[in-house]
């Protein structure tokens, strides 16, 4: 359930770097609606949450989910079917304090990672009456968010300490880090996470306790952007630096290429590092400075450079691969994915056939788009529907079994494995005319 959720809980403390994921009518006033007796939160925290699982690739029907969760909007649970967004829901009520909400849309494991999160004891104590196991989450939000009788709580029902360290480490709580380091926590659990957020003196704390993970911490300091934590970590012998360039241009890393750390890029390269290594998130972070250093260092990889430009929706930086000779179906590719109409355009003008970009359209709903694409001539129909049930987008999926999508048994598996049960039943009608 909501597998996101411990990768966001490591994010948070991350400042947002992308643009607001607000809904058009979402007005800047908190509309939480707790119940009596739990805290408020502010508007600017569920901006920041909702960004985070934006910068995971998250889809808006599901940070929407979050949003509603968040700000206590029923309307949205009771249209709720699928158990995945069910779950998401509760984590956003259950981090906002809304005891009345979590009861309603109850997942007791990701109520108590929200609840633990947001500091709320009375819905973290409800979520163990009812059922809820996951300590190890519970501990590793509770560290984060700084909340120490939570942190004791979870520990006293078997939390691993390590997950603590996580948490404490990278939220910046030292004497939540002493405390699970006390516990037996290893030193090198909290040591990516502090160099990323860039505290020194709990970076210094891990290796005085024996931590060893240089890497590790080299790379956590270049994701923050943290030069004296990098500098740090080659002193003590870090030598991975194609690590530090690279990262999951499309998950829910931050390289610092992507980050736009240009001293650290530098550094890097001077060290040696591959040019390719960085330039899938250089392109899609949009730092045009250091997609042409890569290029001039030697860097070669123009379609994955291209795809991650136009994911992220850099004209700029995809026009500038194109001139290198990447190959516009990879364009296309992302920029179907990414909802970015115009590279959409660019890039069938250019050449590109249009199912190349039919499935990733279809998975994040973009139905402008793969109708575009359709007109154009996509009749992948299959990579269609595969993509809008994987998705979730029932839209998307009747429109590719009105077009005769045939491979409705693998559909069908995937709308199940993801939890889209009302996309799952459409597949069964039409598997039944």
């Amino acid at each position: 359930m909501m597998k996101r959720s411990l990768l966001l809980l490591s994010l948070l403390a991350v400042p947002c770097v992308l643009t607001s994921c607000k809904d058009d009518n979402t007005t800047t006033q908190n509309t939480n609606t707790a119940a009596p007796g739990t805290s408020t939160t502010t508007e600017s925290h569920i901006d920041r949450l909702c960004e985070l699982f934006k910068m995971m690739n998250t889809p808006d029907t599901e940070i929407k989910i979050l949003r509603a969760g968040y700000t206590g909007d029923t309307a949205t649970l009771e249209n709720l079917k699928d158990k995945n967004h069910i779950g998401i829901y509760c984590f956003g009520a259950a981090a906002a304090g809304n005891k009345e909400l979590v009861l309603k849309c109850l997942d007791q494991n990701e109520g108590l990672v929200g609840a633990a999160l947001g500091g709320h004891m009375n819905i973290v104590q409800l979520m163990l009456d009812k059922g809820a196991t996951d300590y190890d989450r519970g501990l590793y939000g509770a560290a984060l968010g700084g909340h120490m009788d939570i942190v004791q709580f979870m520990l006293d029902r078997g939390a691993s300490p390590n997950d603590g360290l996580l948490g404490a480490a990278r939220g910046g709580h030292m004497e939540i880090v002493q405390l699970m380091l006390s516990k037996g926590a290893h030193p090198n659990a909290g040591l990516y996470d502090a160099a990323r957020g860039g505290y020194m003196d709990i970076v210094q704390l891990m290796l005085s306790k024996g931590a060893t993970d240089y890497d590790g911490g080299l790379y956590g300091a270049a994701l923050g952007g943290h030069m004296d934590i990098v500098q740090l970590m080659l002193d003590k012998g870090a030598t991975n630096f194609n690590m530090v360039l690279e990262g999951a241009a499309e998950g829910g890393h931050i390289g610092a290429a992507r980050g736009g750390h240009l001293d650290i890029v530098k550094l890097m390269l001077d060290k040696g590092a591959d040019p390719n290594a960085g330039i899938e998130d250089a392109a899609y972070g949009g730092h045009l400075d250091i997609v042409q250093l890569l290029l001039s260092k030697g860097a070669t990889d123009y379609n994955d450079g291209l795809r991650c430009a136009a994911v992220g929706g850099h004209v700029d930086i995809v026009r500038l691969l194109l001139s290198k000779g990447a190959d516009p179906n990879w364009g296309l590719y992302g920029a179907a994915r990414g909802g970015h109409l115009d590279i959409v355009q660019l890039m069938l003008d250019k050449g590109a056939d249009p199912n190349a970009g039919l499935w990733g359209a279809a998975w994040r709903g973009h139905m402008n788009i793969v109708q575009l694409l359709l007109s154009k001539g996509a009749t992948e129909y299959n990579w269609g529907l595969k993509g809008a049930a994987e998705g979730g987008h029932m839209d998307i999926v009747q429109l590719m079994l009105d077009k005769g999508a045939t491979n409705l048994n693998s559909a069908l598996e995937i709308a199940e494995r993801e939890g889209h049960t009302k996309c799952a039943e459409l597949i069964r009608a039409a598997m039944k005319k």
